[in-house]
């Protein structure tokens, strides 16, 4: 049974969030080894205040540890539209390949919103459970914010992440 981490990026009029799935007996081993990344001082990774060394060695160690992804982008719309649009997608990805658990990056002011959209996802299978944890709490986070952040960036850095995606889904606002 898959686990999954979603985190989300902005970048210009995309929105899009990275789900990155993983069993449960690799997660001890991605945790521990995201873990030793981050500097004195420091409480978790947040790719976007990286500098570019640090995001290339974040990377390259995502592909080292076999981490997996997909990404759900969605183009124009406002946040809370392009989530749930986002969301919606990723939770019947996530049914799809029985995933028995979802953890998402508490955003406090959505948390609500995302339980609903959820909820009406689930109702076609009661088997996933989900919850929100803050961005330091599980390191997995740090992982899907990394994918997140890199697709969001394009160029050399969607090229750098393209190894560890399963597929993009590029979603419309209905």
């Amino acid at each position: 049974m898959w686990h999954a981490f979603l985190d989300e990026s902005r970048r210009g009029s995309t929105y899009l969030v990275a789900v990155v799935i993983a069993l449960p007996r690799d997660l001890d081993r991605v945790r521990t080894a995201l873990r030793g990344k981050v500097k004195p001082g420091q409480r978790r990774l947040h790719f976007q205040r990286e500098s570019v060394s640090r995001r290339k060695e974040v990377l390259a160690l995502l592909h080292h540890l076999g981490v997996r992804a997909r990404v759900f982008a969605c183009e124009g719309a406002n946040d809370r539209d392009a989530r749930h649009a986002c969301l919606t997608a990723a939770g019947r990805h996530l049914i799809n390949i029985s995933a028995a658990r979802l953890v998402l990056e508490s955003c406090g002011h959505q948390d609500a919103h995302d339980r609903h959209t959820l909820a009406l996802v689930k109702r076609k299978i009661f088997e996933l459970t989900y919850e929100h944890f803050r961005a330091h709490e599980d390191p997995m986070l740090w992982a899907s914010d990394a994918i997140a952040w890199s697709y969001g960036a394009g160029g050399e850095w969607r090229r750098r992440v393209a190894g560890l995606l399963e597929e993009a889904h590029q979603l419309k606002v209905p």
